[in-house]
């Protein structure tokens, strides 16, 4: 009997072997030669298996964003950078694939990879989301904007990082990981916020303000099918709304003092506008006064340009009946990006495009359409304006109040990398602050 096992052993492990090496050559010759995208230039090993974009970043040690810019300038508009997936650089291409009439499906492997498959950022098609009715949900919020300024909480993770730490118990979390302490703490809370509110709706009306996020989450009228989502995606949605907002803004914010402090002439000019729209330091003007000021919004949408939002292609699937982008016709099915670096920093577009030139904006509304920092079309950020008036207090009560100094010369141009948003590294920016008296 053990010989004929051992026999039977010594047969099948060979024939699994050779299948397997079969089917993986099969499937590298048919991705190269024979797959609808074969036409589309770009790196062989891209087309031979999704892995390679994990070689890139992970083993070559690249910035996938960065990488891309090196593609296009070898391959041109279109580079195939996997087996079923075509990046773009065109600016027209972004808007032909982020606007308003498409519907297209978000792609599973980068959107599953967040954690957040129960909220309005992790769903995959337009028709199966619970999404938040955009402007009713933000304004009463915006609103309430006046009354403090934000927290802004860093959080950054790789895929298996984020799964050892978010599915351990949470006092081992804290062992393996001492920085997440306060982010598992913060989501602890959450969790038993949502859980005592689902058990007990009443107890709402017993919080101390009168607008939370929970008072929209738990609205009907909030959402498009005017139905309450479950406690779990209630969690998934706070969270969402919690951290996805904080790096952007935050980027934003630090972007925008790093270039505000090389250019002296630039922040004396912002300087100046709010000192006439805020002469008396002690009577804070409202969010809407400050919304009117053209060299502030001038000031933070060259931010907003310069720090791109999220650098990564936001990934999405070409409906079945396929698409034209660009002028080029690509399959169904097609895995299709286009990032935001490419159109904020197309010299075209913007001349200069590393220089930080908030006057551009008051020079020209046509701009208006190629700053997508919050993306475009029916996925583009829900809390935008939100953002916006985040945006608008903190520099504006920063630069009114506070004498900023660099406290050593820092390079003019900050390097980051392609982590979905882009992680600064390299010299931090260090800044003197010194109080204004009036």
């Amino acid at each position: 009997m053990q010989t004929l096992e051992t026999g039977a052993a010594s047969v099948l492990l060979p024939a699994i072997i050779t299948s397997f090496i079969g089917y993986a050559v099969y499937t590298i010759i048919y991705n190269v030669y024979f797959h609808p995208l074969a036409k589309f230039p770009g790196p062989l090993l891209a087309a031979t298996s999704t892995y390679w974009k994990a070689y890139v970043e992970c083993v070559a040690n690249r910035s996938f964003c960065h990488e891309l810019v090196n593609l296009h300038a070898r391959y041109g508009d279109v580079v195939r950078v996997g087996p079923n997936e075509l990046h773009f650089a065109s600016p027209k291409a972004y808007h032909d694939i982020y606007n308003n009439k498409n519907r297209w499906d978000k792609e599973a492997r980068l959107y599953k990879s967040f954690g957040e498959d129960r909220s309005s950022f992790g769903f995959l098609t337009y028709t199966e989301a619970k999404v938040l009715d955009a402007p009713g949900f933000t304004a009463p919020i915006v609103v309430a904007m006046d009354a403090s300024l934000p927290v802004f909480i860093r959080f950054k993770y790789s895929e298996l990082y984020k799964n050892m730490i978010m599915h351990c118990p949470p006092r081992l979390s804290r062992i393996l990981s001492p920085a997440t302490a306060g982010l598992v703490d913060l989501q602890q809370l959450l969790k038993q916020q949502i859980d005592d509110l689902t058990d007990d709706p009443e107890k709402l009306k017993q919080l101390p303000h009168n607008l939370t996020i929970y008072h929209r989450l738990m609205d009907p009228e909030a959402f498009r099918d005017k139905t309450v989502p479950s406690a779990g995606s209630l969690y998934e949605e706070g969270q969402a709304l919690m951290f996805g907002g904080a790096d952007t803004v935050g980027n934003t914010l630090m972007v925008g003092t790093h270039h505000l402090l090389q250019r002296p002439e630039v922040l004396q000019a912002l300087k100046i506008e709010l000192l006439t729209a805020w002469p008396i330091l002690s009577k804070e003007p409202k969010l809407r006064e400050l919304e009117s000021l053209p060299y502030l919004n001038a000031v933070i949408k060259e931010s907003l340009r310069m720090s791109s939002g999220v650098v990564s292609g936001l990934l999405r699937v070409v409906p079945s009946s396929g698409a034209t982008i660009n002028g080029i016709v690509v399959p169904a099915d097609t895995i299709v990006s286009c990032g935001s670096t490419f159109v904020h920093y197309n010299a075209v577009i913007f001349p200069e495009p590393n220089v930080f030139k908030p006057e551009r904006w008051l020079e020209s509304t046509e701009l208006e359409n190629w700053l997508v920092a919050f993306s475009r079309g029916p996925r583009m950020c829900l809390g935008m304006n939100l953002a916006w008036a985040e945006l608008r207090l903190a520099l504006a009560h920063t630069i009114r109040k506070f004498h900023l100094s660099l406290q050593e010369p820092m390079p003019d141009q900050l390097l980051f990398r392609d982590t979905f948003l882009p992680f600064f590294y390299g010299k931090h920016l260090q800044v003197n602050v010194q109080s204004v008296d009036a």
